[in-house]
């Protein structure tokens, strides 16, 4: 079909990519802080490498702020700066995704006691790149993807060796197996499940249970 719509110059074959943006944000306590400073004179800057690294600040409440703003909007101390000229400025107050740490946790595996940098170049050269990734469906348009564009990043500024990160993927496909719900559709344990008279009922509240097929398919 492709090649005869060509041929009578009605349309032609193209390849669509199917790629998004990555929301890198969470407005959310728990994550890497950005080392954003947003300045009153409308300025923003990162932190200098001597500053870093910039840890999350305790707070007495993990609620959203008044204004709905992430947790840590709460931190005055921690979020509210002066720098030596006396301008004021504030962080930034979102936090990074999971993606941030799970991207590159293969790297810091290979030296993960060391205080001074991510990991030692000799370390690096020696166990990299990664033999076997076993993942399920999703890895190979989820992490996989993330971390191998981040991977690459970090081989164009020369701080990794390798161009690929992992050199063979495994995909173990999707595992099966029975789960229970209620009839408002919320999960009940197993071991909270009995059989009685071919039904399936909470232990705990008698309630008949429906079973259903659950599959996951994240690592093993």
């Amino acid at each position: 079909m492709l090649y005869w719509l060509e041929k009578q110059d009605l349309g032609k074959a193209k390849v669509n990519y199917k790629l998004r943006d990555w929301l890198f944000s969470r407005q959310r306590y728990w994550g890497e802080p950005f080392p954003v400073i947003h300045w009153e004179d409308g300025e923003i800057s990162v932190l200098s490498d001597s500053e870093l690294p910039l840890f999350l600040p305790q707070l007495e409440k993990y609620q959203p702020g008044e204004n709905g703003e992430s947790p840590l909007s709460n931190a005055g101390e921690w979020l509210n700066i002066t720098d030596k000229n006396g301008r004021k400025g504030r962080r930034e107050t979102n936090t990074m995704p999971q993606w941030a740490g799970s991207c590159w946790y293969y790297l810091r595996y290979i030296d993960p006691h060391n205080t001074k940098e991510p990991f030692s170049k000799e370390k690096e050269k020696y166990w990299m790149p990664v033999d076997l990734y076993i993942g399920g469906a999703e890895h190979a348009v989820l992490h996989l993807l993330y971390s191998r564009f981040w991977h690459k990043v970090l081989f164009d500024l020369g701080i990794v060796s390798t161009n690929e990160p992992y050199t063979k993927l495994f995909n173990q496909g999707m595992i099966l197996a029975f789960a229970y719900e209620n009839m408002a559709g919320s999960k009940v344990p197993s071991d909270d499940v009995e059989e009685k008279n071919g039904k399936f009922v909470s232990k705990t509240t008698g309630e008949e249970l429906n079973q259903i097929v659950a599959k996951m398919s994240k690592n093993p």
